[in-house]
């Protein structure tokens, strides 16, 4: 890895190092090749095949489509096609960046209900033992906790959309 990270470009390190934080956002939870699929159409200003995104990926065709198609399922890239050409041409979908965004903020969606649920279940105080009280009250008050803040957030993040797409068309290089 050192011989080729020496090698690489300025522009490829960035690509890597993007590769790398999208890990982390992923916290272990994402595909490896997925990740490094969506960084190098991000850095791509032109669309790829899939033989030019596994050669420069070092991986199998086979295995670039599987995970085009996971990212083009999910939002984050477009399929095209030439009429020349038999080959299909990848590039980054457009709304990426949102789609991204809608993507984290339906799993914490998610958690937020599953916390509704369990405390619209949570015992009433009469059906818990003595010896268990103060677990109840710290349990209780510790799910509010996360209730309330995931509450908060989707509260501040009302509009962000429409802020984001007027915003957005303002971005200059």
């Amino acid at each position: 890895m050192l011989i080729r990270r020496a090698k690489m470009s300025n522009h490829q390190n960035l690509q890597e190092q993007f590769s790398q934080e999208l890990e982390k956002l992923s916290d272990g939870g994402g595909n490896l090749l997925a990740e490094r699929l969506f960084s190098l159409l991000l850095f791509s200003s032109k669309p790829l095949s899939l033989q030019e995104m596994a050669d420069q990926l070092e991986v199998t065709k086979a295995a670039v489509s599987i995970r085009i198609r996971e990212l083009e399922a999910g939002g984050l890239s477009v399929k095209k096609s030439k009429i020349s050409d038999r080959r299909d041409y990848y590039y980054i979908a457009e709304n990426f960046s949102l789609v991204m965004a809608e993507s984290f903020l339906a799993k914490m969606k998610r958690f937020l209900s599953s916390t509704d649920s369990i405390l619209e279940k949570w015992p009433e105080e009469s059906e818990i033992s003595e010896d268990q009280m103060e677990n109840y009250h710290v349990a209780k008050k510790r799910i509010m906790d996360f209730q309330l803040i995931y509450q908060l957030i989707f509260q501040r993040l009302e509009g962000v959309e429409d802020e984001w797409k007027s915003k957005r068309n303002n971005i200059e290089i």
